[in-house]
């Protein structure tokens, strides 16, 4: 299983410092999301994406995931959905660039995620804004052999496992076919979500994970997962004999430093694994 972080999380300006730390730490990989010299991954240009590629190189790492922000946006906004729509066509062009097929991606903004307790909207009310919204974007990751992997982020309508799975459900009937779709688990967003993640929400997405994101406890550690006493090692372990090849990638652990952290004691797991 490869490593990858958020090499923006590590510094924001200096990629190339960012990639560093993080192989000397245990890293084998990356998630492109932001810190890229100060641009974030919808907005560099071509001259940008071979001095990425010519970084990763030096390192002897790959960028493992395209983190996009595609899916983070109002469902009632049309021009928004629109530009978004027109940003997933770039990030295809960046996932090829860069020798990946995933591709992170969202299934819009909860609208009551900002009222106190951030209520849960009911799924099954949004579907019918939620597949035509996604269904063009997974017609095209299929289309261009990648796959756009939904992340459960409780700030959004699929927050937990189940969630993801009855717009992957959706998204089968209307489309006929479950190429160009899968899932990105963020264990913890699960979790806020009340959802308990082995074996509940896993049971969801079983078989169809193409990346994890791994963040950390209170405590600011890996083990055990938060709000829990299972160590991470045994949900990696279960999805390594289910047959994942996807990467573990190390997310808001709440600065370099911390981040560095997280990579080494991932590291320290999938070694003996």
């Amino acid at each position: 299983m490869e490593l990858a972080f958020f090499a923006d999380e590590v510094s924001k300006e200096d990629f190339d410092e960012a990639v560093r730390l993080g192989v000397e730490a245990g890293a084998t990989g990356i998630e492109l999301r932001g810190g890229i010299w100060g641009e974030r991954v919808q907005q560099i240009d071509n001259d940008t994406v071979e001095r990425v590629k010519d970084t990763v190189a030096k390192y002897d790492v790959r960028i493992l995931c395209v983190g996009s922000p595609v899916g983070k946006c109002a469902h009632d906004d049309e021009a928004e959905k629109a530009e978004h729509h027109r940003m997933f066509d770039r990030m295809i062009e960046l996932a090829h660039a860069f020798d990946t097929r995933i591709i992170r991606g969202f299934a819009l903004w909860n609208p009551m995620r900002k009222e106190e307790g951030r209520p849960r909207p009911g799924i099954a009310n949004h579907l019918d804004t939620i597949v035509p919204f996604l269904a063009p974007i997974v017609q095209r990751a299929r289309d261009a052999g990648v796959t756009l992997s939904l992340e459960n982020e409780n700030a959004t309508m699929a927050g937990s496992c189940r969630e993801g799975r009855e717009v992957a459900d959706a998204l089968e009937s209307e489309t006929g076919s479950t190429d160009g779709f899968s899932f990105c688990w963020d264990v913890n967003n699960g979790i806020r979500c009340d959802e308990v993640h082995l074996p509940d929400g896993y049971d969801q997405i079983q078989g169809r994970v193409t990346h994890l994101h791994v963040k950390p406890n209170p405590d600011k550690e890996i083990e055990p997962i938060w709000g829990s006493d299972m160590p991470y090692e045994t949900l990696l372990r279960q999805l390594l004999e289910d047959g994942y090849t996807g990467a573990a990638s190390i997310e808001h652990w709440g600065g370099p430093d911390l981040m560095l952290k997280g990579v080494r004691q991932l590291r320290k797991i999938l070694d003996r694994l």
